[in-house]
Protein backbone atom coordinates (compact mmCIF):
# COMPACT_ATOMS: atom_id res chain seq x y z
CA UNK A 1 0.00 0.00 0.00
CA UNK A 2 1.06 3.46 -0.79
CA UNK A 3 0.21 6.27 0.85
CA UNK A 4 0.12 9.42 -1.69
CA UNK A 5 -0.33 12.36 0.72
CA UNK A 6 2.83 11.62 3.36
CA UNK A 7 5.50 14.04 2.54
CA UNK A 8 8.43 16.06 5.30
CA UNK A 9 6.70 19.23 4.57
CA UNK A 10 3.52 20.20 6.06
CA UNK A 11 0.16 21.90 5.44
CA UNK A 12 -0.13 25.74 6.41
CA UNK A 13 -1.24 24.08 10.20
CA UNK A 14 -2.21 27.50 11.43
CA UNK A 15 -4.90 27.33 8.41
CA UNK A 16 -5.77 24.21 9.73
CA UNK A 17 -6.48 25.29 13.22
CA UNK A 18 -8.34 28.20 12.35
CA UNK A 19 -10.52 27.02 9.82
CA UNK A 20 -14.19 28.17 10.29
CA UNK A 21 -15.31 24.08 9.47
CA UNK A 22 -17.90 23.45 8.25
CA UNK A 23 -20.15 19.64 8.69
CA UNK A 24 -19.99 17.25 6.63
CA UNK A 25 -23.06 14.91 5.40
CA UNK A 26 -24.17 11.43 6.92
CA UNK A 27 -21.51 8.75 6.03
CA UNK A 28 -23.23 5.60 3.82
CA UNK A 29 -22.54 2.48 2.27
CA UNK A 30 -23.72 2.40 -1.14
CA UNK A 31 -22.69 -0.08 -3.59
CA UNK A 32 -21.58 2.30 -6.69
CA UNK A 33 -19.38 2.66 -9.95
CA UNK A 34 -17.22 4.84 -11.55
CA UNK A 35 -15.91 4.33 -14.95
CA UNK A 36 -14.04 7.15 -16.05
CA UNK A 37 -10.75 6.84 -13.33
CA UNK A 38 -11.43 10.82 -12.16
CA UNK A 39 -10.06 10.62 -8.42
CA UNK A 40 -8.08 11.69 -6.09
CA UNK A 41 -5.97 9.46 -4.40
CA UNK A 42 -6.24 9.00 -1.01
CA UNK A 43 -4.50 5.23 -0.32
CA UNK A 44 -3.50 3.67 -3.44
CA UNK A 45 -2.65 0.41 -3.84
CA UNK A 46 0.23 -0.85 -5.24
CA UNK A 47 2.31 -4.18 -6.22
CA UNK A 48 5.59 -5.27 -7.93
CA UNK A 49 6.76 -6.47 -11.21
CA UNK A 50 9.58 -8.46 -12.36
CA UNK A 51 11.55 -6.75 -14.70
CA UNK A 52 14.66 -9.17 -14.62
CA UNK A 53 15.38 -11.53 -12.34
CA UNK A 54 17.20 -8.61 -9.82
CA UNK A 55 15.16 -5.69 -10.55
CA UNK A 56 11.16 -5.27 -9.55
CA UNK A 57 9.05 -2.11 -10.48
CA UNK A 58 6.55 -0.87 -7.99
CA UNK A 59 3.54 -0.05 -10.15
CA UNK A 60 0.28 1.22 -8.67
CA UNK A 61 -2.82 -1.02 -8.67
CA UNK A 62 -5.61 0.14 -11.06
CA UNK A 63 -9.01 1.40 -10.21
CA UNK A 64 -11.50 -1.19 -10.04
CA UNK A 65 -14.78 0.55 -11.47
CA UNK A 66 -17.28 -0.73 -8.83
CA UNK A 67 -17.08 -0.23 -5.29
CA UNK A 68 -18.94 1.74 -2.35
CA UNK A 69 -20.13 5.41 -2.20
CA UNK A 70 -19.30 6.39 1.82
CA UNK A 71 -21.01 10.01 1.45
CA UNK A 72 -19.07 12.99 0.86
CA UNK A 73 -17.16 11.99 -2.30
CA UNK A 74 -15.44 9.53 -0.56
CA UNK A 75 -15.32 6.02 -2.81
CA UNK A 76 -13.52 2.87 -1.88
CA UNK A 77 -13.25 0.40 -4.68
CA UNK A 78 -13.02 -3.21 -4.98
CA UNK A 79 -9.20 -3.02 -5.26
CA UNK A 80 -8.59 -1.06 -2.05
CA UNK A 81 -8.44 2.03 -3.60
CA UNK A 82 -9.30 5.13 -1.47
CA UNK A 83 -9.83 8.02 -3.34
CA UNK A 84 -12.28 11.41 -3.88
CA UNK A 85 -14.42 11.54 -6.67
CA UNK A 86 -13.62 14.18 -8.86
CA UNK A 87 -17.51 14.64 -10.33
CA UNK A 88 -18.93 15.15 -6.94
CA UNK A 89 -16.54 18.07 -5.91
CA UNK A 90 -16.84 19.59 -8.96
CA UNK A 91 -21.30 18.38 -9.14
CA UNK A 92 -20.84 16.53 -12.31
CA UNK A 93 -24.01 14.19 -13.09
CA UNK A 94 -23.21 10.63 -14.26
CA UNK A 95 -26.06 11.58 -16.64
CA UNK A 96 -24.56 14.78 -18.11
CA UNK A 97 -22.04 15.54 -20.82
CA UNK A 98 -18.73 17.10 -19.06
CA UNK A 99 -15.88 18.56 -20.46
CA UNK A 100 -12.61 18.68 -18.05
CA UNK A 101 -9.09 20.13 -18.04
CA UNK A 102 -6.83 19.14 -15.95
CA UNK A 103 -3.40 20.56 -15.80
CA UNK A 104 -0.42 19.02 -14.00
CA UNK A 105 2.32 20.72 -12.12
CA UNK A 106 0.39 24.67 -13.30
CA UNK A 107 2.96 26.38 -12.54
CA UNK A 108 5.65 24.61 -15.04
CA UNK A 109 2.75 23.35 -16.85
CA UNK A 110 4.10 19.84 -16.74
CA UNK A 111 1.03 18.25 -19.22
CA UNK A 112 -2.30 19.25 -20.09
CA UNK A 113 -5.03 16.58 -20.50
CA UNK A 114 -8.63 17.14 -21.82
CA UNK A 115 -11.49 14.84 -20.62
CA UNK A 116 -14.76 14.70 -22.42
CA UNK A 117 -17.86 13.03 -22.14
CA UNK A 118 -20.32 13.46 -24.67
CA UNK A 119 -23.09 11.26 -26.44
CA UNK A 120 -21.90 8.33 -23.74
CA UNK A 121 -18.81 8.23 -24.80
CA UNK A 122 -15.42 8.83 -23.04
CA UNK A 123 -12.97 10.74 -25.00
CA UNK A 124 -9.33 11.92 -24.03
CA UNK A 125 -7.11 14.02 -25.72
CA UNK A 126 -3.38 15.32 -24.29
CA UNK A 127 -2.89 19.09 -26.48
CA UNK A 128 -0.60 20.10 -28.27
CA UNK A 129 -1.16 16.35 -29.47
CA UNK A 130 -4.80 16.39 -31.82
CA UNK A 131 -5.64 13.06 -31.70
CA UNK A 132 -8.63 12.36 -29.58
CA UNK A 133 -8.38 8.86 -27.65
CA UNK A 134 -11.47 6.66 -27.28
CA UNK A 135 -12.34 5.25 -23.82
CA UNK A 136 -15.45 3.82 -23.94
CA UNK A 137 -19.16 4.02 -25.23
CA UNK A 138 -21.82 3.53 -22.38
CA UNK A 139 -25.57 2.02 -23.78
CA UNK A 140 -27.52 1.63 -20.89
CA UNK A 141 -30.42 -1.10 -20.45
CA UNK A 142 -33.27 -1.64 -18.10
CA UNK A 143 -31.15 -2.85 -15.01
CA UNK A 144 -27.33 -2.60 -16.24
CA UNK A 145 -25.09 -0.44 -18.05
CA UNK A 146 -22.58 -1.64 -21.17
CA UNK A 147 -19.18 -0.24 -21.36
CA UNK A 148 -18.31 -1.03 -25.23
CA UNK A 149 -14.65 0.04 -26.69
CA UNK A 150 -15.78 -0.29 -30.34
CA UNK A 151 -18.04 -3.00 -30.82
CA UNK A 152 -16.33 -5.48 -28.19
CA UNK A 153 -17.74 -5.17 -24.57
CA UNK A 154 -15.39 -3.99 -22.05
CA UNK A 155 -17.61 -5.02 -18.75
CA UNK A 156 -20.70 -4.45 -17.67
CA UNK A 157 -22.57 -3.36 -14.30
CA UNK A 158 -25.82 -5.06 -13.32
CA UNK A 159 -28.38 -3.45 -10.61
CA UNK A 160 -30.20 -5.15 -8.27
CA UNK A 161 -31.98 -4.99 -5.55
CA UNK A 162 -30.17 -6.87 -3.03
CA UNK A 163 -26.33 -6.57 -5.57
CA UNK A 164 -24.07 -4.83 -7.47
CA UNK A 165 -22.79 -7.25 -10.64
CA UNK A 166 -19.47 -6.47 -12.28
CA UNK A 167 -19.11 -9.15 -15.53
CA UNK A 168 -17.83 -9.59 -18.55
CA UNK A 169 -19.39 -11.06 -21.84
CA UNK A 170 -19.60 -14.92 -20.31
CA UNK A 171 -19.05 -14.53 -16.63
CA UNK A 172 -19.16 -12.82 -13.59
CA UNK A 173 -16.60 -11.12 -12.57
CA UNK A 174 -17.05 -9.57 -9.18
CA UNK A 175 -20.46 -9.39 -7.06
CA UNK A 176 -21.45 -7.02 -3.93
CA UNK A 177 -24.28 -8.63 -2.32
CA UNK A 178 -26.39 -6.95 0.51
CA UNK A 179 -26.84 -9.25 3.67
CA UNK A 180 -28.80 -6.47 5.35
CA UNK A 181 -28.89 -2.79 5.37
CA UNK A 182 -25.69 -1.11 6.02
CA UNK A 183 -24.16 -4.72 5.02
CA UNK A 184 -22.98 -6.34 1.93
CA UNK A 185 -19.91 -8.80 1.43
CA UNK A 186 -17.95 -9.42 -1.52
CA UNK A 187 -17.76 -12.59 -3.09
CA UNK A 188 -14.53 -13.65 -4.35
CA UNK A 189 -13.87 -17.42 -4.93
CA UNK A 190 -12.94 -18.98 -2.20
CA UNK A 191 -12.77 -16.03 0.43
CA UNK A 192 -15.54 -13.63 1.82
CA UNK A 193 -14.95 -9.98 2.14
CA UNK A 194 -17.63 -7.36 4.94
CA UNK A 195 -18.30 -4.29 4.86
CA UNK A 196 -20.69 -2.98 7.02
CA UNK A 197 -21.67 0.52 9.25
CA UNK A 198 -22.02 -0.46 13.10
CA UNK A 199 -22.24 2.00 15.74
CA UNK A 200 -22.25 5.12 12.43
CA UNK A 201 -18.56 4.12 11.86
CA UNK A 202 -18.28 2.23 8.24
CA UNK A 203 -15.90 -0.54 8.72
CA UNK A 204 -14.21 -1.53 5.20
CA UNK A 205 -13.01 -5.67 5.63
CA UNK A 206 -10.55 -5.86 8.28
CA UNK A 207 -8.23 -3.15 6.67
CA UNK A 208 -10.06 0.61 7.06
CA UNK A 209 -12.08 2.21 9.43
CA UNK A 210 -13.79 5.42 7.99
CA UNK A 211 -15.93 7.65 10.78
CA UNK A 212 -17.58 11.20 11.86
CA UNK A 213 -16.77 12.70 14.75
CA UNK A 214 -16.27 16.05 16.42
CA UNK A 215 -20.03 17.38 15.77
CA UNK A 216 -19.74 15.65 12.37
CA UNK A 217 -17.21 18.63 11.32
CA UNK A 218 -14.44 15.89 10.99
CA UNK A 219 -13.89 12.39 9.28
CA UNK A 220 -11.34 10.20 10.38
CA UNK A 221 -9.51 7.16 7.95
CA UNK A 222 -8.35 4.44 10.49
CA UNK A 223 -6.21 1.61 9.97
CA UNK A 224 -8.19 -1.37 11.46
CA UNK A 225 -5.79 -3.19 14.41
CA UNK A 226 -7.51 -5.94 15.95
CA UNK A 227 -4.99 -6.29 18.99
CA UNK A 228 -4.35 -2.77 19.28
CA UNK A 229 -5.58 0.82 19.12
CA UNK A 230 -6.69 1.76 15.33
CA UNK A 231 -4.05 3.79 13.88
CA UNK A 232 -5.94 7.03 12.23
CA UNK A 233 -4.10 7.86 8.77
CA UNK A 234 -5.69 11.22 8.01
CA UNK A 235 -8.33 13.61 9.26
CA UNK A 236 -10.55 15.35 6.98
CA UNK A 237 -11.84 18.64 7.28
CA UNK A 238 -13.17 21.44 5.42
CA UNK A 239 -14.20 24.77 5.46
CA UNK A 240 -16.38 27.14 2.90
CA UNK A 241 -14.16 26.74 -0.37
CA UNK A 242 -11.26 24.51 0.93
CA UNK A 243 -10.81 20.70 2.25
CA UNK A 244 -7.86 19.17 3.85
CA UNK A 245 -6.84 15.72 4.38
CA UNK A 246 -4.03 15.28 6.19
CA UNK A 247 -2.00 12.88 8.94
CA UNK A 248 -0.93 13.08 12.46
CA UNK A 249 2.05 15.92 11.62
CA UNK A 250 -0.38 17.96 9.15
CA UNK A 251 1.50 16.77 5.92
CA UNK A 252 -1.69 16.00 3.27
CA UNK A 253 -3.29 17.75 0.85
CA UNK A 254 -5.23 20.97 0.40
CA UNK A 255 -8.16 21.06 -2.49
CA UNK A 256 -9.32 24.72 -3.14
CA UNK A 257 -12.41 25.37 -5.24
CA UNK A 258 -12.64 28.37 -6.86
CA UNK A 259 -16.32 28.45 -9.19
CA UNK A 260 -15.66 25.68 -11.51
CA UNK A 261 -12.01 25.16 -11.02
CA UNK A 262 -10.36 22.81 -8.19
CA UNK A 263 -6.47 22.96 -7.42
CA UNK A 264 -4.86 20.17 -5.28
CA UNK A 265 -2.17 21.32 -3.34
CA UNK A 266 0.21 18.91 -1.65
CA UNK A 267 1.53 20.36 1.30
CA UNK A 268 2.14 24.30 0.11
CA UNK A 269 3.06 22.71 -3.71
CA UNK A 270 0.59 23.16 -6.28
CA UNK A 271 0.10 20.06 -7.94
CA UNK A 272 -2.67 20.04 -10.69
CA UNK A 273 -5.66 22.23 -11.05
CA UNK A 274 -8.82 20.71 -12.81
CA UNK A 275 -11.02 23.03 -15.26
CA UNK A 276 -14.59 22.38 -15.60
CA UNK A 277 -15.65 23.99 -19.19
CA UNK A 278 -19.15 25.26 -19.27
CA UNK A 279 -21.82 25.68 -22.34
CA UNK A 280 -21.75 22.80 -25.33
CA UNK A 281 -19.02 20.74 -25.57
CA UNK A 282 -18.03 20.26 -29.12
CA UNK A 283 -16.46 17.08 -30.27
CA UNK A 284 -13.87 17.20 -33.42
CA UNK A 285 -12.11 14.79 -34.65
Amino acid sequence: MIILISSCATLNISEIKNLDKMKFDSLSLIPDWEANDLRIDLIRQTYEEDLTDSTKETKETPYHPIGFDLGNGLFYDLNENLCLRLDYILDISKANDFEIHKISRPEKNKGYTIYRFINDSLLVQYPPRKKIHYRYHRINHLDSIAFMYKKRLKYAITETDSSLIYSGKKRKWDVIKKIADNNYYLNKKKWKEDYKIENNDIFLENDYIVCLTNNDSRIEIKRHRKKRKDKILYTIEKGSDKLFIYDKNYSGLLIEKEGNNILIYRNKALLRKYELKSGDIMYTK
